[in-house]
């Protein structure tokens, strides 16, 4: 069988396979060096990739990591630590502001895992078992997830282990799940008190990567005597905020607009 090169093509493939390997954000000069290039020509070629969606540059730091189209065909754990990296400034500057530590969720099941962005994800191959989990059912950041899936995956995974009764004040069936999603989709937020825990209370609202897509969302848990009703209440613009500008950083360029 014939051989065809494409030198361009062959190079920018190369990049793509440098940042799957390395598995880390990684600087302009890394990369160049790592793939034996000049930076001009690499820049170039990670430059074609960044617009296409298949690499991502960082707006704060300026290093690459896999972009959306990868995410596409990726596992699972490459993409939230790139999300995490990604989200980590922003997030960061968020939790300063509102005095409460902001988090990322991921809906693993009927658990909501807990990503915090200062800390990153070790990208092992048991990196998901040590994140913190929750069940989804009971908390604000895993009923924003929940409400934003269809509803015959969310039956799907309640349909042989219904939502157990951790407080008085959780949701106990599928019925309840539901009717609280119209409510959060309703409102774009949820704030509950008491529901996972009696003493924590808990606001979520989604992070939309592309325009009616959430997979993901951004939470703050604090004591119920704390982030009460009323604080909740001075929290949501900001983190509704944060949602957005991590949103458009992640969004996929052929849906915007």
């Amino acid at each position: 069988m014939a051989q065809y090169a494409n030198s361009s093509l062959d190079k920018a493939l190369a990049l793509i396979e440098r940042l799957s390997r390395e598995r880390r954000p990684m600087s302009l000069a890394e990369i160049a060096r790592a793939e034996g290039m000049h930076r001009s020509t690499a820049f170039g070629h990670l430059a074609v990739l960044v617009r296409h969606g298949y690499v991502r540059k960082d707006a704060e730091d300026g290093r690459y990591t896999l972009g959306h189209k990868i995410f596409r065909v990726a596992d699972r754990v490459t993409l939230l630590a790139t999300l995490s990296h990604a989200a980590r400034g922003l997030v960061l500057r968020a939790s300063s502001a509102i005095g409460e530590e902001v988090y990322l969720a991921w809906l693993d099941g009927t658990q909501a895992l807990a990503i915090d962005p200062a800390r990153g994800i070790d990208l092992g191959g048991d990196a998901l078992t040590r994140l913190p989990r929750m069940d989804a059912h009971a908390c604000g950041a895993g009923q924003v997830l929940l409400a934003y899936r269809e509803r015959a995956f969310v039956q799907s995974l309640y349909r042989d282990r219904p939502p157990a009764p951790l407080t008085p004040r959780t949701p106990r069936s599928l019925r309840a799940i539901f009717d609280l999603s119209e409510r959060i989709l309703a409102e774009g937020y949820r704030y509950e008190q008491g529901e996972f825990d009696a003493t924590t209370a808990s606001l979520a609202v989604p992070l939309f990567s592309n325009p009616g897509l959430s997979r993901f969302a951004l939470a703050v848990t604090a004591p119920s005597n704390r982030l009460t009703a009323a604080r909740a209440a001075e929290i949501l613009p900001h983190l509704l905020a944060l949602a957005s500008e991590v949103g458009r950083q992640m969004r996929d360029p052929e849906d915007a607009g």
